[in-house]
């Protein structure tokens, strides 16, 4: 499945990001969030969330985004070139203890590639590619990531970063909070990379409702068995030690809504 907009973030919110980014040279970006990654992220502190192995970028359902197009040139460029793309590599977490924000290399692919992936940049109007890790205030140990894409050589986007990469940086930690605060919902690693299930957040959901588990399976058609075996892999996953804190830090991460 490809990953589509995120709709909790209204068009004027949008559009007014992309004119502060104008300024710096940049026309389209996609936002996200991404777990943390012990070895990719050391040495700052981690969340509690035990994910049990890397997260498959490939996965992810929903991102903010300057338009579904950039979103659609991400999914090509994961499929076809990416495995062999070293600015792709080299673009992981672990770059920001070096450079963040990070200007990929203009030819980072193989020269067998190299036509074809040209082609791609092309036709969605690429020219530079740049990224930014942002860490999370709450949950601590996320980290949110920009993409940001222009029409505009590396050689003049090197340029803007250099009289104005710190201007540059706090537009998008100010954006960054912005987005988080309004799409965690569907941006949540959690639930954005299927950490959790839906029917597992489904369960969650009813038992913060007051819910026991014999209700639940009655009303979602499953067994109590099925809905306890979703319960214990939640609270594995969010290290809860019983059914209270587990509906406690489904709320904390943002899996669950806060009624207000």
């Amino acid at each position: 499945m490809s990953a589509k907009q995120s709709k909790l973030v209204n068009h004027y919110i949008i559009e007014d990001f992309k004119k502060q980014l104008s300024r710096f040279g940049f026309s389209r970006f996609y936002y996200c969030i991404l777990p943390c990654d012990n070895q990719s992220v050391a040495p700052e502190p981690c969340d509690p969330i035990n994910f049990s192995k890397a997260v498959n970028i490939n996965k992810m359902r929903f991102a903010v985004s300057s338009d579904a197009e950039i979103l659609q040139y991400r999914d090509e460029f994961l499929s076809r070139f990416s495995k062999n793309d070293k600015g792709f590599s080299t673009s992981s977490p672990s770059i920001r203890k070096f450079q963040n924000p990070y200007l990929w290399p203009s030819n980072s692919v193989p020269q067998r590639q190299q036509m074809t992936f040209e082609q791609l940049l092309h036709r969605y109007e690429i020219a530079s590619r740049l990224t930014f890790y942002q860490p999370l205030k709450n949950p601590k140990g996320w980290l949110g990531m920009f993409n940001l894409f222009s029409t505009l050589p590396n050689e003049e986007i090197n340029q803007h970063l250099t009289s104005d990469g710190k201007e540059l940086e706090q537009v998008l930690v100010e954006f960054a909070d912005t987005f988080n605060s309004l799409a965690l919902k569907s941006i949540n690693p959690l639930i954005n990379f299927r950490v959790l299930s839906p029917t597992c957040i489904q369960i969650l959901e009813l038992v913060a409702q007051g819910h026991s588990s014999d209700e639940i399976a009655k009303q979602i058609f499953m067994s109590e068995r099925g809905v306890n075996y979703h319960l214990d892999r939640a609270r594995s996953i969010l290290e809860a030690k019983n059914r209270t804190n587990l509906i406690s830090k489904a709320y904390q991460y943002g899996v669950l809504n806060t009624v207000i």
